[in-house]
């Protein structure tokens, strides 16, 4: 019966963060049509999504905290709430600064997502069976940016781009009336109501949560940049077609889907997975960066990499994350704020830092990834004779 609510719960979770995943993504077919309406550039309408990820990210720094002191259900229900206050404002406006403040403000809303996507599968296992659980987690989230440019196309296609903001808003009113009926409190019985400051200490202090933090900061850094960077590369670069460089912008993320399933398999050890994560990504950077030395650019040069570096990413993120989160049950709320926080926020700086740097060519891209590997690799090195305590099936 127990097993039956977990999985329930799980499922809930998936489709909670998918919401999130979705705004993020719906409206990019969209962008030309929106700008149009608004009278804008087609890159105005870019900090559309500069403000939802600003907000996405440092909200989770508040809820994450605020769900140790009151539970999870009620941080769930106001971050929901607040979402779909601001997707009725971003569905009606006709003034594109209300729809970045809208924007922004569904950040602010979606952001109890990224936290809760790390904390309830902490209240509810431990061991390998974290592990399994976040894998599965991160295979369902995988779906979403998949699926909601596809949406959004088609929506947008049959009415206009607020067809989506009205897909979204019912979406969210469907969460959040299941997390309202059927979904319990799962934070600890019996958790002390510990200090904001007294928290961020004992986490900061353990130099395991550390390297946890920062490799998980370099995986999504990594995918961050290579999104930024590969549609320039491919339209400008290669001088492909708008509809083709959509089609190869998604096609590495089957990768991650593969890699998070490859993790979660419950007969290999941690250490085992992790150091093939962490060589994944290590040897995608290096593969990345070695064409673009030479003034190499393809399709091929550019994908394979990126393919590889994804998989490891999807091994990474299920397993770092449960290595980050298991030693803290009582502070599975602060500790999922920061490792969602800090990894949006560190993923942003990468992509303007890369915005910053050349684009005619993939040795930018490539040593930026290699970078990411390398940070990868030394935030593992001290963690690896510890592994085995991350290995006992519970």
């Amino acid at each position: 019966m127990k097993r039956q609510r977990n999985v329930n719960l799980l499922l809930m979770l998936v489709l909670l963060v998918a919401v999130g995943q979705m705004a993020q993504t719906i409206y990019i077919p969209a962008i030309a049509d929106m700008a149009k309406e608004f009278h804008v550039r087609d890159g105005a309408v870019q900090s559309v999504m500069a403000a939802y990820l600003l907000t996405y990210g440092l909200s989770q720094l508040v809820y994450g905290p605020l769900s140790d002191r009151v539970g999870r259900r009620p941080v769930i229900l106001v971050g929901m709430s607040i979402f779909m206050v601001a997707t009725l404002i971003a569905l009606t406006t006709h003034s594109l600064t209300v729809l970045i403040a809208a924007s922004a403000l569904q950040g602010v809303g979606t952001g109890v997502g990224g936290v809760m996507a790390r904390t309830l599968p902490r209240d509810m296992y431990q061991g390998t069976q974290l592990r399994h659980a976040n894998s599965l987690l991160n295979m369902g989230i995988l779906v979403s940016p998949l699926l909601a440019p596809l949406i959004g196309g088609l929506l947008n296609t049959l009415w206009s781009w607020r067809a989506c903001f009205a897909f979204l808003l019912v979406l969210c009113v469907l969460v959040t009336f299941s997390m309202a009926r059927w979904m319990p409190e799962t934070r600890p019985t019996g958790a002390p109501r510990t200090k904001l400051l007294t928290s961020y200490k004992v986490l900061f202090g353990s130099g395991s949560f550390n390297c946890y933090l920062l490799m998980l900061i370099g995986g999504l850094a990594g995918i961050a940049v290579f999104e930024a960077c590969s549609g320039v590369l491919l339209a400008a670069g290669l001088g492909l077609s708008s509809m083709v460089v959509s089609i190869l912008f998604i096609l590495p993320i089957p990768a991650a889907f593969f890699g998070a399933w490859f993790a979660g398999r419950q007969n290999k050890r941690f250490s085992t997975l992790m150091w093939q994560s962490v060589m994944s990504c290590l040897l995608a950077g290096v593969m990345m960066w070695i064409p673009g030395l030479f003034g190499v650019m393809s399709v091929w040069t550019l994908l394979i990499p990126a393919a590889l570096f994804f998989f490891g990413a999807g091994m990474l993120f299920p397993l770092a994350t449960s290595g980050a989160m298991e030693p803290f049950p009582f502070l599975a709320g602060t500790a999922g704020a920061l490792v969602g926080g800090l990894q949006n926020i560190g993923s942003g700086a990468l992509a303007w830092l890369s915005a910053m740097m050349p684009q005619t060519g993939q040795a930018s891209l490539g040593l930026l990834m290699t970078l990411m590997g390398l940070l990868i690799l030394l935030c593992w090195l001290p963690l690896a004779s510890r592994a085995p305590h991350h290995e006992q099936p519970v």
